[in-house]
């Protein structure tokens, strides 16, 4: 078997004691080039030894990463296996060397043509309380952060990508029953050129938050499913705050085009939107499976089907459809729709505040069955006339609650 340096370097112990609490350590730092014990920037260590860097941290301390001394290429992932403690998390992030402010410090993989590439960060087993931040992504494939194992109060905030495959995926690794994440924070990241999403959570995670996120997406021909921000299995208690999903797109995916920006499932619950935007998926802005299902001030535009509901219970307060685009017109088993409503006969969707613009009249809303208990209080239509779709009658006759505001679109 063939060893690589990288290999040596990561396996190598690290200089001084570090089951000595007094041998801990402030600050640590890495730079592209290291091969010392991490001790100041002259001696500085290789990114493959975070792991071994953190667990000599005294509680609260940091490792820099120089991002002014070249990029940080990647043919493997970097495993992290050790924490901070709880009340006192341990900081990983990007540093201009000359005086420790934050800077994006590159991270570039080995993603090209069909190769999805390596991931960046791996968390497994002991990489609890850790916050990571100021990194730029580039050429990465499925994560940026990959959750390989269970881990507790991770925070990724303030950073960058281009080219991935994924920014966070959820998948357990080798040996792993699961790899459930309690409490978990992504903050100010943002970037373009995403393959399939910028997160997937799932297992039994709980107790996160997605805000101020932002990706654009790449056109898919066919294949696997784009989704922007995806929710699976029993995550719950998650809440999206003003993130922005766009062009996560299905092409020529047969009968059937899907894509979306945001999608959660039957098994999710407490899942909350609030000032998010989906523009330009091929199927729905807001796929939403999920119980409880709370949507607050978002906007949904240029997506097949602006908002999908499919929960037993959700509500949608001062929401805004604009513009549906059904670009498999004429291909797809499939129509437009402003609100499309999936779910059956015990449903309780209210509907609050709802504003709907578009130039070609599409149908507001749109039913899968015959459906429980939908209220509808308070729409501003901006058309070219009011079309309720092929419900009209149902819909105001047990739906709507006073009559709506219609302007006609200039």
């Amino acid at each position: 078997m063939r060893i690589s340096r990288r290999f040596l370097l990561a396996a190598m112990p690290l200089m001084g004691c570090a089951n000595d609490a007094d041998a801990r350590a402030n600050a640590l730092y890495v730079t592209p080039r290291g091969e010392g014990d991490g001790s100041s920037w002259n001696n500085a260590a290789n990114i493959h030894q975070l792991s071994d860097l953190i667990s000599r941290l005294e509680p609260g301390g940091e490792v820099l990463i120089a991002a002014d001394r070249g990029e940080y290429a990647l043919s493997e992932p970097v495993l992290v296996g050790e924490g901070g403690v709880e009340g006192h998390e341990v900081r990983v992030r990007g540093a201009n060397s000359a005086d420790g402010s934050a800077m994006l410090a590159i991270i570039r993989g080995d993603r090209k043509g069909e190769e999805i590439g390596t991931e960046g960060f791996r968390l497994v087993r002991g990489a609890n309380h850790i916050k990571f931040s100021q990194f730029d992504f580039r050429d990465i494939g499925n994560g940026a952060f990959r959750a390989a194992a269970p881990v507790t109060n991770i925070a990724i905030e303030d950073c960058a990508f281009e080219n991935i495959y994924r920014f966070f995926e959820n998948t357990s690794g080798d040996g792993e029953g699961h790899a459930s994440l309690r409490g978990f924070a992504l903050r100010r990241c943002r970037g373009a050129r995403v393959e399939r999403g910028f997160l997937r959570i799932r297992y039994n995670t709980r107790d996160g938050l997605i805000e101020d996120c932002a990706a654009r997406g790449l056109s898919n021909e066919g294949g696997l499913i784009p989704v922007g921000c995806a929710l699976d299995d029993r995550a719950s208690d998650i809440t999206y705050r003003r993130c922005v999903m766009e062009g996560f797109q299905q092409l020529h995916g047969g009968e059937y085009w899907n894509g979306d920006g945001f999608s959660d499932e039957p098994d999710n619950r407490n899942i909350r939107y609030e000032a998010c935007e989906a523009r330009g998926s091929t199927d729905g802005g807001f796929d939403c499976k999920s119980r409880d299902l709370v949507l607050i001030d978002c906007i949904a535009e240029d997506n097949k089907r602006n908002f999908r509901v499919w929960s037993d219970r959700a509500t949608l307060t001062n929401c805004t459809s604009r513009n549906p685009n059904f670009r498999g017109a004429g291909v797809e088993n499939a129509s437009p729709c402003h609100v499309w409503i999936g779910g059956e006969e015990n449903i309780r969707i209210d509907i609050t505040n709802l504003t709907v613009e578009d130039a070609d009249a599409t149908p507001i809303i749109e039913f899968n069955h015959d459906v429980g208990r939908v209220s509808i209080n308070g729409v501003t239509i901006v058309s070219p006339r009011v079309n309720w779709g092929n419900d009209e009658q149902r819909i105001r006759a047990t739906m709507l609650n006073g009559e709506p505001v219609w302007r006609e679109h200039s």
